[in-house]
């Protein structure tokens, strides 16, 4: 989100109680671009994350009413955006069973050490170790770093401790330092 302080979701919170249509388009305007991104993290695929966010904000104009300015709307988007492609990734995989009986996944190959280590490969690499990384623990470090909100925002969003998230950060951390490490001990110091 494009540098929004707490005070400018706060008026858009006391706004939107009020059915505030000028204010529901500038929620949807400021932070349309960054859910997207998160929606689509879950879903990976650009129909089914659009179809989230339709459903989000729609969702927030029906409880409009309901929402508590003294509560993060930030972290309640999120929130919303988090369990509604939950929702449709359970939902697509009870369809997906039905019609399809087997598939048979390879494993993502493990870096070669002769190849050549320059930005998109370590992208490539860094987005596989990041995946590696339990679901809960991959979520909590993505919404530290890719989506920049604070612990407690992310306590909020995950249902976790402010304590809990740092845990899960911290590990991620270290996961992903093992791998470079061990990827290309010479890129860090011992």
């Amino acid at each position: 989100m494009k540098t929004l302080t707490n005070e400018q979701f706060s008026s858009w919170s006391r706004r939107l109680r009020r059915s505030d249509r000028q204010a529901y388009t500038q929620v949807f305007e400021a932070t349309y671009d960054t859910l997207y991104r998160y929606a689509w993290y879950f879903v990976h695929d650009e129909d089914a994350a659009y179809d989230v966010l339709q459903d989000v904000f729609l969702k927030l104009w029906q409880v409009r009413e309901r929402v508590d300015p003294a509560r993060s709307l930030k972290a309640l988007l999120y929130q919303m955006v988090r369990n509604t492609a939950l929702n449709h990734m359970r939902h697509a995989k009870r369809h997906a069973a039905d019609a399809l009986d087997d598939v048979q996944v390879e494993p993502a190959s493990l870096p070669r050490e002769e190849e050549d280590f320059d930005m998109q490969t370590l992208e490539t690499h860094l987005q596989r170790w990041i995946d590696e990384l339990p679901q809960r623990r991959r979520e909590a470090f993505m919404l530290s770093r890719y989506q920049g909100l604070s612990h407690i925002e992310i306590a909020g969003i995950m249902d976790l401790a402010p304590k809990t998230v740092n845990n899960h950060i911290v590990l991620a951390l270290q996961h992903l330092r093992s791998r470079l490490l061990a990827h290309q001990p010479d890129l860090l110091p011992s």
